[in-house]
């Protein structure tokens, strides 16, 4: 039995009779396979308590609340039940089916499910999932994005006189390098090259008018996370599309950093502004 994500079971845990079917599944001892938002109907079926699974991250407090070990992994296997977390793992969890169910397909040799190397990009390609284009188109977006940002913060950092600020600055663009680095990196790895050598000439225009105007350096803060908030979610919805694990884990990596950054600003902006809020001028109360 294989359960969907998506929207999907949102919807059949509300039909009684689909959670039974999974209920009397699980019971019997066959395989029950759930991806993405798959665990939900599993959860409504009460089938989680005790088990070790994965699912997409935003069920994870869900599942553990049902009562299972949340394992943030590609890929959990626990006795009859497979799960795996999103799109990226499909070529895992695929093989994983196959493998429990002794299935062999032509002119296809199936990987070991643990290997961290080898290109499951290709298989989720032969079947139906991210295409070659779409993964070298989806890198160069992001190397693109990063290259644009790390020019941006090399020039706020120009402009920002607040030593905690600059020294904040100066970590996003060491960080937004390596980004650059690992992405590339990856590009190598299809045997391919940076496509798109243009950091946006028109936006760094745009930019530098910006910076003339603005001498202040919260604004420049401000500025800078409101940056990393749009890569963090840009990099997100690019981890997302894809069903190549490598890539995909490559993504999420790189929204974590950028996720720490954004905190880090976010506590600059909020500790800068509670500084220059005036005290509330002393009351003096008279007594007849």
């Amino acid at each position: 039995m294989l359960i969907p994500g998506g929207a999907a079971p949102d919807r059949i845990r509300t039909n009684p009779n689909a959670v039974s079917i999974v209920m009397d599944a699980m019971a019997q001892g066959k395989i029950v396979a759930a991806i993405c938002h798959g665990p939900q109907v599993l959860i409504e079926a009460d089938q989680l308590r005790g088990k070790k699974a994965t699912g997409y991250r935003a069920i994870r407090k869900d599942m553990q609340n049902a009562g299972a070990t949340y394992i943030d992994e590609p890929l959990v296997m626990d006795d009859n039940l497979i799960t795996a977390r999103r799109p990226g793992d499909g070529p895992i969890f695929t093989t994983a089916i196959l493998t429990s169910l002794g299935v062999t397909l032509e002119d296809t040799e199936l990987p070991e499910i643990a290997s961290e190397d080898y290109e499951w990009w290709q298989l989720g390609e032969t079947w139906g999932g991210s295409t070659r284009e779409e993964i070298l188109y989806a890198l160069n977006t992001a190397i693109s994005g990063e290259n644009y940002t790390l020019k941006a913060f090399e020039e706020y950092g120009k402009r920002a006189e607040d030593t905690e600020l600059n020294a904040i600055l100066a970590q996003v663009v060491a960080t937004k390098q390596r980004h650059i680095d690992l992405l590339e990196a990856r590009l190598s790895d299809f045997g391919e090259s940076v496509t798109w050598q243009s950091v946006g000439g028109d936006a760094l225009a745009a930019l530098q008018s910006w910076l003339q105007s603005s001498d202040s350096d919260m604004d420049i803060a401000r500025r800078a996370l409101g940056d990393l908030q749009t890569g963090v979610v840009d990099v997100y919805h690019l981890s997302t599309k894809l069903t190549d694990p490598i890539t995909a884990n490559l993504f999420d990596d790189i929204e974590e950093r950028l996720a720490i950054h954004e905190r880090r600003f976010g506590d600059f902006c909020r500790a800068r502004s509670q500084a220059t809020v005036e005290p509330p001028m002393p009351t003096t109360l008279a007594f007849a």
